[in-house]
């Protein structure tokens, strides 16, 4: 026994158990004061019932210090003993049902739903919150976080999509908004009561200046040639009288076009200066009839402006309005959620620290955030409680079989110290009990 406590000490077991010497130094002095005991009784250098008594206690204390010193070893490392090593390194040994053990007291008794909903119950999250929104510097980080995501969000927007995607949305509403009827009304009521006169000027305005195209006059040319042309072909007279006025200067198309362009051209201005002149109220009963045509189910106006309707929102124009429109957009939005420095990012600061007050003196309201706070809880530990139990098994899997010893032994190493003196000191009495019960008995 001798030989094989000398090994052991002197490959360090004794030593490596922890940074605490209380354990190793009551082992030294059980072993000490059994062996000084021992020779001093062997040597006759004491005698007597009070000496053996003692040599009894310092026995059963080495006993127990060293039972107990092998019981704690034997947890953590490989003791070298024949017949009883197998018991030995108990820790990693076992360290699968060890590992499946703490998972199991952490997830199904310290952090299992019931017991964490129980504490949950007892704290005032939603209050807690609005507070620290409040006083703290939490609700500009917010701000700024929220304003980080806006900011990725517009960056990735692709404009040429969007301006696309817009266009047909525009024109499914445009299709779907019914203008024509109300429009209807409104120009009849604007006839009706005189004040349409202005929309008349402008028309007649933009009719001179129609007028005024080189377009226009070519078309009055082509015009007059083919009706000159099919009067010519009625018969050999009329021919020969085109002809004749050809030749002699007398018809001259380019006079004519010219003529008719500038006739159009001052009646148009007559029209325009004189609100009584006969083609106004021409021009007023053409108005009111559209107006009225718009105003009935299923007539050509109608068509005619729903048409219109859809072409100008399929317009090639209009996807590069519409995408302008986004781009200038973006840009301006871009520029306010640069950094939180900016009048949008003020002004949202600002709302939401108003918010914030105001829900600070809402019992009812904070009350609701609480039970909603609580609630998502609830149901993220429902869902991802076994999560926990993942998180306890992989943490302790990470760790190798040295790790883990060293973890276990800072943690709880001192305490088991205190088991291996226990052992000696109770060992040690026991001893003195026995001895002083087999004085008494047999004197």
């Amino acid at each position: 026994m001798v030989f094989w406590l000398g090994h052991l000490v002197c490959n360090g077991y004794i030593m490596q158990l922890t940074k605490s010497s209380i354990g190793k130094k009551s082992l030294v002095a059980a072993v000490l004061g059994f062996a000084c005991l021992e020779l001093m009784w062997q040597l006759g250098w004491v005698q007597g019932p009070f000496w053996r008594i003692l040599l009894a206690g310092f026995e059963a204390a080495t006993i127990g210090a060293i039972a107990d010193w092998f019981a704690v070893s034997a947890l953590f490392y490989e003791i070298p003993i024949p017949l009883v090593r197998r018991h030995t390194n108990i820790i990693v040994k076992n360290r699968r049902k060890l590992t499946e053990g703490i998972v199991d007291m952490v997830t199904n008794k310290w952090l299992s739903p019931e017991r964490i909903r129980e504490k949950l119950a007892d704290v005032r999250l939603g209050r807690r919150l609005v507070e620290e929104l409040h006083e703290g510097e939490a609700l500009p980080r917010l701000v700024n976080l929220l304003r980080k995501i806006m900011l990725d969000l517009i960056v990735q927007l692709d404009m040429a999509k969007l301006a696309i995607w817009l266009q047909w949305q525009l024109k499914n509403k445009a299709e779907g908004l019914e203008i024509e009827k109300p429009l209807g009304q409104w120009l009849a009521d604007m006839v009706n009561g005189g004040r349409h006169h202005r929309l008349v000027e402008i028309l007649l305005q933009e009719a001179q200046e129609s007028i005024r195209k080189p377009e226009i006059r070519e078309v009055v040319y082509r015009k007059l040639r083919t009706a000159l042309d099919a009067y010519s072909r009625q018969d050999w007279v009329k021919g020969t009288t085109v002809w004749l006025g050809k030749k002699s200067g007398g018809i001259d198309l380019d006079l004519l076009a010219d003529r008719l362009i500038d006739i159009a051209l001052v009646l148009a201005k007559e029209v325009e200066r004189d609100s009584t002149h006969p083609l106004r109220d021409k021009l007023d009963g053409a108005l009111l009839e559209f107006a009225i045509s718009l105003q009935e189910a299923g007539s050509p106006s109608q068509q005619y402006l729903k048409q219109l309707k859809r072409n100008l929102m399929l317009h090639d124009g209009m996807q590069d309005v519409i995408a302008k429109a986004l781009t200038e957009t973006k840009e301006g939005v871009e520029a306010q959620l640069s950094h939180i420095d900016t009048p949008w990012m003020r002004f949202i600061l600002d709302k939401s620290r108003g918010y914030v007050e105001e829900l600070l003196t809402d019992a009812a309201s904070i009350q609701a955030l609480d039970d909603w706070l609580k609630g998502t809880i609830s149901n993220l530990l429902n869902t991802y409680h076994p999560e926990i139990g993942n998180i306890v098994r992989e943490s302790l899997e990470k760790l190798d079989n040295k790790g883990l010893m060293e973890q276990i032994r800072d943690k709880v190493g001192n305490d088991l110290q205190y088991i291996r003196l226990n052992g000696a000191v109770v060992g040690g009495l026991v001893g003195l009990l026995i001895a002083l019960i087999r004085w008494f008995v047999g004197g």
